[in-house]
């Protein structure tokens, strides 16, 4: 599940045993705010020994006893911060850093960071907030999914879409956490934009491999999201207004020295266009409207010097709805007045409870109680009234519903007894509840009513893990992280167990290079069911059942790791394969939707996937010029044996080759010039290759011997040849935007401008056969998203 700690490491000092050692701990914070900074670097004198700050800012150094250390501490665009301690004794010393100036961020030529060969970690990736904030956005909106989508491994799925699809993986296999509490559904606006707004976040990281132990519950990826603790010194705040939507956050002290909060509030704009746009475009007739919100709360209390609790809160939905305004129909005995309305809706809650505890220098322990929602529902209403003699008068309303939640309880200890050994051991305990899809049915009139319901019913289910992991230091050169993870999974009285290693090793092969190499088995006890692509939640959370076996993966990945720091350069390459198991799908033409059939007798089970790559990651993040080239390589397949005649063919989102660039220049304090371009192979479908003449009964007639004319008719039917084999049109896309900053009276104001799709390249959404004018059968693009401009501004105090 959640992290404590970053797993990030510098190389250790040489410890004898028979030394007597000494702990320096603390915590590192940002001078300016008090926020305190998650994976922040804590060294030594050239580096020599070192570790970083957990999740919580909290970092512990225990060392040789010796007459001084000097250590420092670091984290990307901040100043370093550096002291001379005497080691006689175990020593707490903390660290507030400054921010650094614009000026100096232009000028600065080394990182804050831990260099990439010497981190204990793989197939891991971090886009600062900041940064993210500057890249060109949809419609000017910075959005944290689709900023990893432009990374090597991560793919997007169709055009315009926010879902992750990493190393070969489906969204539902991501592991997605706002401060340690699992979110099930993370977009809005049918999958264009994620439900996270940049302005609460502090940190975010996204793993699609090497897992340490401390992970578990899905097979793809582990994207950890952190909000922002408040500002311990003086109120602030941030207000800004785009095309896509408007946010307002405040942030500051309740009680000085004590009690922080920050509240971060956003909404959609665009009904305010749709409501107006539709009403004109129907004469009145009907109103069409879509609209978001995502609202968020954390207040953060020191109860002690070593103690401290947290309580967290977010609420975000999606509404889209139709009404038809009320329509009169007269005649001479009386009147027929009708009106309907359709509205979906959807959404997330999570609350969670966190309490820190720094039981001494080297142990440190989190303690988390939470609740999270998913909740779907469609609804459709229908009224009727005939005011004549004996007329008719009727309403009803239709509804499909679905949902997930669960209740957990999770410790996780982090002991730090050397700079040779970091173990992290803890527990889970959670309670799922599973509602599949329920559709329901009422109608009342002045003659008779009907009220019934079908469909899956609701499931319970329980998990209980328990995981242990060392990150190691075996002399200068070897390093790694070893751990396990054991899961109980209760469901209908049947009970999964397993049993998951994580293995991560780095070797140091000179100063600047490192091969690195990782393999984990991972669980995952839930499915989602789609049968459609339209980026609407219309998917079914359904649990692994008796019947239903849960997915299994396992993941191998070799690399090796380079810094060129005369060029500020990260260099990284991988290659990986992933092998998946128990893999569900919809039967084909099977739904979800007005059937009393529960989903089990819907599905083909026992699937198979099997992903190989290779991902270069190219990457600078100082100076003027800063940014990244990526590319991926790739084959993702699929195998059931009721699909396909059991043969082998490629994923829908299958990609060979995906290439990304990403520029981000400082023209001058205050100006970030911005481009992305991306690279895709086009999707794999399934087309028809023949068509064929079938007869069927014309309605209420016997098929006669003689067959005819007037009683029967041709259909024609479609012949399909091997799934996925037909591959749309290659993607690519540019993408500019322009940020402009100036300090003014009691703050900040910035305006972004940009372009989506700068050139207006016509990609394939999807594809459709259609009769030209010769009444030719031909095959038709729809593309979603031309040339889009954006404009936003933005106000801090």
């Amino acid at each position: 599940m959640a992290a404590l700690g970053l797993g990030v490491g510098i190389r250790p000092c040489p410890c004898q045993a028979q030394q007597r050692r000494i702990t320096f701990s603390g915590y590192v914070r940002d001078a300016r705010t008090g926020e305190k900074l998650l994976g922040a670097s804590v060294y030594g004198a050239g580096g020599s020994f070192g570790t970083t700050t957990n999740a919580a800012g909290f970092y512990s150094l225990t060392l040789p006893e010796q007459d001084s250390v000097q250590l420092n501490a670091s984290y990307l665009g901040y100043q370093r911060a550096r002291v001379t301690l005497s080691a006689r004794q175990p020593q707490e010393q903390s660290f507030a850093l400054m921010t650094a100036n614009q000026l100096r961020e232009v000028q600065v030529q080394g990182s804050a960071e831990a260099p990439l060969e010497r981190r204990v970690t793989m197939s891991t990736l971090r886009i600062p907030v900041a940064q993210l904030r500057k890249l060109p956005a949809l419609l000017g909106e910075p959005d944290v999914l689709r900023s990893f989508q432009l990374m090597p491994g991560v793919q997007s799925g169709r055009e315009g879409s926010g879902a992750l699809y990493v190393r070969g993986g489906s969204p539902d296999q991501n592991l997605t956490l706002l401060d340690d509490v699992p979110l099930y559904y993370v977009s809005h606006l049918g999958g264009f934009l994620s439900v996270f707004d940049a302005h609460a976040i502090s940190d975010i990281q996204l793993i699609k491999g090497g897992f340490p132990a401390r992970y578990g519950g899905r097979l793809s990826s582990v994207l950890d999201v952190r909000l922002k603790e408040g500002n311990q010194h003086k109120l602030s705040g941030n207000a800004g207004i785009g095309v896509l939507a408007t946010h307002v956050s405040l942030e500051g002290p309740l009680r000085p020295g004590k009690t922080t909060f920050v509240l971060s509030v956003r909404r959609g704009n665009l009904d305010l266009f749709s409501r107006v746009a539709s009403r004109l475009s129907s004469e009145g007739n009907s109103v069409v409207g879509y609209s978001f919100y995502d609202a968020s709360l954390k207040v953060s209390h020191q109860l002690s010097a070593k103690d401290q609790l947290f309580a967290a809160a977010y609420l975000g939905g999606d509404r889209l709805f139709v009404t038809q305004e009320p329509q009169t129909i007269t005649n001479a005995q009386g009147a027929l007045r009708t009106q309907g309305a359709t509205n979906l809706r959807y959404g997330n809650a999570l609350a969670s409870l966190r309490w820190n505890r720094q039981f001494s220098a080297q142990l440190f322990g989190n303690t988390t109680l939470a609740y999270t929602r998913f909740h779907y529902e469609n609804e459709q209403r229908y009224q009727a009234q005939d005011t004549s003699p004996g007329g008719r008068s009727e309403k009803s309303q239709a509804a499909f519903t679905s949902g997930v939640q669960e209740v957990q309880l999770k410790t996780d200890f982090e002991y730090s007894p050397s700079t040779v050994h970091q173990f992290r051991f803890g527990g889970t305990l959670i309670h799922h509840a599973f509602t599949p899809g329920v559709n329901s049915f009422t109608t009342r009139s002045n003659v008779t009513a009907l009220d019934t319901a079908f469909g899956s019913q609701r499931v319970g289910a329980q998990e209980f893990a328990l995981y242990a992991e060392d990150e190691l230091h075996l002399g200068a050169r070897l390093a790694g992280n070893v751990g396990v993870r054991a899961v109980a999974y209760r469901v209908g009285g049947h009970v999964f167990t397993s049993r998951q290693p994580r293995v991560l090793g780095t070797y140091q092969l000179g100063d600047h290079t490192a091969v690195k190499a990782s393999w984990a088995t991972m669980q995952q006890y839930l499915h989602l069911l789609s049968n459609n692509g339209a980026g609407l939640p219309t998917d079914l959370w359904v649990p692994a059942t008796k019947r239903v076996a849960p997915q299994r993966a396992q993941q191998g990945a070799i690399g090796i790791a380079h810094t060129l720091a005369h060029w500020g350069l990260e260099v990284s390459v991988e290659a990986f394969y992933k092998r998946l198991r128990e893999l569900i799908e919809f039967r084909e033409g099977a739904t979800f939707y007005n059937s009393s059939q529960d989903w089990q007798q819907k599905v083909v089970t026992g699937g198979h996937g099997r992903v190989q790559g290779l991902e270069v990651l190219v990457q600078r993040k100082t100076g003027r010029l800063t940014g990244w080239v990526g590319y991926t390589l790739a084959r993702n397949e699929r195998q059931f044996t009721g699909l396909n005649q059991g043969q082998w063919y490629p994923y829908k989102f299958d990609r060979r080759h995906d290439a990304s660039v990403v520029l981000l220049y400082t023209l001058r304090p205050g100006i970030t010039l911005a481009a992305t371009w991306v690279y895709g192979t086009g999707n794999a479908l399934t087309l028809a290759q023949a068509t064929y003449s079938v007869i069927e009964q014309s309605y209420g007639y016997d098929l006669p011997s003689n067959l005819a004319a007037d009683r029967y008719f041709y259909r024609e039917a479609e012949v399909y040849g091997a799934k996925n084999s037909y591959r749309l049109r290659a993607y690519h896309r540019l993408d500019i935007g322009a940020t402009f900053s100036k300090s003014v009276e009691h703050g900040e104001r910035t305006w972004r401008v940009g372009a989506y799709n700068a050139y207006s390249r016509h990609n394939p959404y999807y594809i459709y056969y259609s009769l030209d004018q010769s009444k030719q059968k031909q095959l038709y693009q729809f593309s979603l998203f031309p040339l889009l401009p954006a404009i936003s501004y933005e106000r801090s105090f």
